[in-house]
């Protein structure tokens, strides 16, 4: 049983270092976002910009994510004054 678990985090670990530097930003600007999407914080918006302005300058984030992922945060925006 341990030959077994130690065997599939040696296989986690394989796989965690085949991950690209855009797969991380990606998935980490997923989670502020869907954070965002749940709580609508002011500081979480700006987080996520900041985020996604640096992924965007290091090149791990196309412009054509990065003006998808404005355009949905506008959306949300809207959404919100829109419930308020």
């Amino acid at each position: 049983m341990a030959n077994q678990s130690q065997g599939a985090y040696t296989h986690t670990q394989i796989s965690a270092s085949q991950i690209s530097p855009s797969q991380v930003s990606t998935a980490l600007i997923g989670a502020k976002l869907i954070a965002y999407r749940v709580n609508r914080k002011p500081e979480q918006l700006h987080q996520l910009l900041g985020m996604a302005r640096m992924a965007c300058a290091l090149n791990a984030l196309s412009y054509q994510e990065h003006d998808q992922l404005l355009i949905e945060l506008e959306r949300l925006c809207v959404e919100g004054v829109n419930h308020a």
